[in-house]
C-alpha cells in the first residue's frame, strides 16, 4: 500500500465496515453477480424464471457479503502493515 491508496482508504474507512458491507459487497457485487446471471439466463435460453431471479439476489448478495468482507480486513491490515515504523 502507498501513500495515495492510505490516503482513499482512510477516507474509506470512515463509513464504517457495516455500510462499506452493504454498499460494495451486497449491494455492489450482489446485484451485478445476479444481474449477470440473470442476463447470462436470458442469452442462453431466451427466457427468465422469475423465481430465480429472487434466489440469485439472495445467494448472490451473500456472496458479495463474505467479498466486501474480506476485501474490507485485507485492506486493514494492509494499512497496519504500512503504518508500521519502517526499520
Amino acid at each position: 500500500m502507498n501513500e495515495t491508496q492510505a490516503n482513499k482508504w482512510r477516507k474509506t474507512r470512515t463509513m464504517g465496515k457495516g455500510k462499506y458491507v452493504m454498499y460494495f459487497g451486497i449491494l455492489a457485487w450482489g446485484l451485478s453477480l445476479a444481474a449477470l446471471f440473470t442476463l447470462t439466463e436470458w442469452l442462453t435460453q431466451q427466457t427468465v424464471t422469475t423465481s430465480w431471479i429472487y434466489i440469485r439476489i439472495v445467494v448472490m448478495g451473500i456472496v458479495g457479503f463474505f467479498i466486501a468482507n474480506f476485501r474490507w480486513e485485507a485492506r486493514e491490515k494492509k494499512l497496519q502493515l504500512f503504518l508500521q515504523p519502517k526499520k
